[in-house]
């Protein structure tokens, strides 16, 4: 049980960690840069809301009560990763958790979310995101893996 609570918490920590140097690296740069034509670039977008951008809150009330409640399902999210029965579960909660502290540093620190990987199919826009969505979807995709193999991964010990 120590090494799925390790896992979880290394995940969790290498996710916000490298979410945090790619931003220090990432945000001097102002100009945008196509990455794969047609498909990706880089554009600077501050997003005040939560995920595509609902819900935006220009107001600092709105602003205190999007962190408040991000941090409210952090904790959540690490009380599941701490009771991971297996390490793909604690790993997808570890991922989870990293991204949202990454998204909940910026939130804090800058008083938006800083996305700046701009995904596109030709001229139809897609949505605009950053490292820590990324690794919050992956931590999705697999928990959503775990539970449709369930009964294959047996628990650790």
């Amino acid at each position: 049980m120590k090494r799925i609570r390790t896992l979880a918490a290394i995940f969790a920590g290498l996710s916000f960690v490298i979410g945090l140097v790619l931003e220090m690296l990432l945000m001097p740069a102002k100009a945008s840069a196509v990455l794969i034509p047609g498909l990706l670039e880089y554009a600077q977008v501050w997003n005040r809301g939560v995920s595509f951008g609902l819900f935006r809150q220009d107001a600092d009330m709105g602003r205190y009560l999007l962190i408040a409640i991000l941090a409210a399902i952090i904790i959540g999210v690490s009380i599941l990763a701490w009771r991971a029965a297996n390490s793909l579960t604690a790993i997808a909660y570890g991922l989870i958790v990293g991204g949202a502290l990454g998204n909940l540093a910026d939130r804090a620190f800058h008083g938006a979310v800083f996305d700046y990987l701009f995904l596109h199919l030709g001229p139809a826009p897609l949505f605009v995101c950053n490292f820590p969505d990324i690794v919050i979807s992956a931590g999705v995709v697999l928990l959503i893996a775990e539970s449709l193999l369930g009964e294959r991964l047996a628990p650790d010990s």
